[in-house]
């Protein structure tokens, strides 16, 4: 018997996303019934749900480094340009509320698996340090991304339901902060 043709490795991650995001589990016949193969098929690749759960989360990070780096290079020479392409990118990106199973389900996946943690945390570790070091005023930038991403992680898990002139608000706060400074913010708020 042959090895099973091998299919377009984004079809399978798409099944797989969509199977997380409708049950809120990921069996390895799930994805291949979502995908229209066969469960060899599914596993020709990834030969565990822990493989299929981890080349989701990276190609999450890819695409999602890509976005940003994408909305960065409109700042291209500029200081916080890292910074500012992130809040763009935010801006560009809003949540859709309901929609948002596949990434409740990543979330707990990230809380079970060690690897998977450590994957985020040194592409956080790498973004940190970028946007640190074209930084205008690195205090006011490092308390505006750690708002950016407290902003995105509440839409995301859907704690917080703001309106679009609110988030677009707090966009500009963010970006306001991040290249102006703190001194800058309180002066605004004196």
């Amino acid at each position: 018997m042959g090895r099973p043709r091998k299919h377009d490795q984004n079809e399978i991650l798409d099944a797989v996303e969509r199977v997380i995001a409708r049950d809120g589990v990921l069996t390895v016949d799930a994805v291949a019934k979502e995908a229209g193969v066969s469960k060899a098929t599914v596993l020709y690749e990834h030969s565990t749900k822990s493989d299929l759960v981890a080349a989701l989360v990276d190609r999450t990070i890819t695409a999602d480094n890509a976005f940003n780096a994408a909305c960065q290079a409109e700042f291209a020479g500029e200081r916080d340009a890292p910074l500012r392409g992130r809040i763009e990118a935010a801006r560009r990106s809003p949540p859709v509320p309901g929609e948002n199973g596949a990434v409740l389900s990543l979330v707990a996946a990230l809380m079970q698996d060690t690897k998977l943690r450590t994957r985020f945390r040194e592409n956080q570790r790498a973004l940190g340090q970028d946007l640190l070091q074209h930084a205008s005023h690195p205090r006011a930038a490092r308390l505006a991304w750690l708002a950016l991403e407290g902003l995105k992680f509440q839409q995301h898990l859907e704690f917080h339901d703001w309106t679009e002139a609110e988030r677009a608000q707090v966009l500009q706060d963010i970006e306001t902060l991040a290249r102006q400074g703190i001194a800058k913010i309180e002066d605004c708020n004196a």
